[in-house]
């Protein structure tokens, strides 16, 4: 059996690979680590090694340089998987061997298309265009599908929404789909039903946690007539989606609250569900603090405490923070794209926001945003989602789960 392996910290990208692999006879292996790495490149000597490069950035160079030295695995092909890299780190790569350097976020028939060759089969990707997104905020799963039905991205997304389960110990998960831009037809019914069987994926998720947000004919009368998605409910107005899910869960009854930080009751009586949940998020926040020294954060907030709070979190994980307490003293800065990830309040004197989003958005800044606000979590919902943001956060803020946000939208999306 041919042999591959895997030196990457997202769970999501592992579990999709080693599917993806297996149904092609073709043997998947991770390495975590320096010495683990090494001692697997060595002892199963895969057809190729793929390696995310900020996952490894600590030990990258060390790790390949031992390869170079080892008679049984300097021939073994590296393909890279890369967010951001440096010239100097490029033509170090090179001198390494390494065949290919893939662009993050991952496209991935391209990835395909390299492996393909190494490994001498062939693979049936699907090429769709689609746009996936799956975000939580106010402990809702939020999922954005348009454009299209891909399968990959189906594959992937059931990997995520268990991830993002796992990371905020959501009890009784509750999901929002929105489809935009898509009019389907019979032709679509597999695929249609290979997104429901993703989206139920989880043990946890419940039909009648979910809503479906669409205008399509085609996926109402899909779920409708189909027995299993009994209780899933289909509508037309997000506001009101919202406001069916922004409410206390109980097994027993499912009556509204008032919106508040309780939205999800925790079961509190499954200890070792929550043993597990604690170790999950602590190895995600261990993958995070390996490779903060290269991430770069900005906070903008006209509230000094707000600042102090984010910075002091990112701080003791050496992350670089730079603080701005205007739209106006940020926007020249964050228009370089130098930033991993934007900390943005939305009522701020001056240039509010809203006024910075529209600008980075004209100027092509693509780099991930978590909205801070103070507001209600239903208009902060509203105002978020008509800005193009997905994440957001409500004030006042936790260290715990401004670490948990940041390793969900740092680990990105679909």
């Amino acid at each position: 059996m041919k042999e591959v392996l895997l030196i990457d910290d997202s769970r999501i990208f592992r579990d999709y690979l080693k599917s993806k692999f297996e149904t092609h006879h073709i043997g998947l292996d991770f390495g975590v680590g320096m010495l683990d790495s090494l001692s697997k490149m060595r002892s199963i000597l895969p057809e190729l090694v793929i390696i995310d490069f900020l996952s490894t950035k600590g030990y990258l160079f060390e790790l390949l340089d031992s390869k170079r030295t080892d008679p049984n695995a300097k021939d073994i092909p590296v393909i890279l998987m890369a967010q951001k890299i440096e010239k100097k780190d490029i033509t170090r790569l090179a001198e390494f061997g390494v065949r290919k350097i893939i662009p993050k976020p991952l496209k991935i028939d391209q990835l395909f298309s390299l492996v393909t060759p190494i490994l001498g089969v062939d693979f049936d990707i699907d090429n769709t265009p689609c746009i996936l997104e799956a975000r939580v905020n106010d402990n809702i799963i939020f999922i954005e599908l348009a454009q299209g039905l891909n399968r990959e991205k189906i594959d992937l997304l059931k990997y995520r929404i268990k991830e993002l389960i796992e990371l905020y110990s959501l009890s009784f998960p509750k999901i929002l789909m929105m489809m935009t831009d898509l009019s389907l037809s019979f032709i679509d019914a597999p695929n249609l039903e290979h997104l429901m069987n993703s989206i139920l994926y989880d043990q946890g998720v419940r039909n009648r946690n979910i809503k479906i947000l669409t205008l399509d004919p085609f996926v109402k009368e899909f779920i409708e007539g189909n027995r299993e998605y009994a209780d899933i409910q289909i509508v037309k107005d997000l506001s009101k989606a919202i406001d069916s899910l922004l409410k206390d869960v109980n097994p027993a009854a499912d009556s509204p609250t008032i919106i508040s930080e309780r939205i999800l009751s925790m079961d509190r009586t499954r200890e070792s569900d929550e043993s597990s949940i604690q170790m999950r998020f602590k190895s995600e926040l261990a993958s995070l603090q390996a490779s903060a020294r290269d991430i770069r954060i900005a906070v903008v907030d006209d509230d000094v405490v707000i600042r102090t709070v984010l910075a002091r979190t990112f701080q003791t994980i050496q992350a670089i923070v730079d603080q701005f307490e205007s739209g106006d003293a940020f926007l020249p800065e964050g228009s370089s794209g130098k930033y991993d990830l934007v900390f943005l309040d939305l009522m701020m004197p001056g240039m509010n926001g809203f006024e910075v989003l529209k600008n980075l958005r004209n100027r092509g800044i693509t780099t991930p945003i978590i909205v801070l606000s103070a507001i209600s979590q239903r208009e902060a919902v509203l105002k978020v989602l008509s800005a193009g943001v997905k994440s957001y956060m409500i004030k006042p803020l936790k260290p715990d789960a401004i670490l948990k946000k940041a390793i969900e939208v740092l680990q990105a999306g679909v």
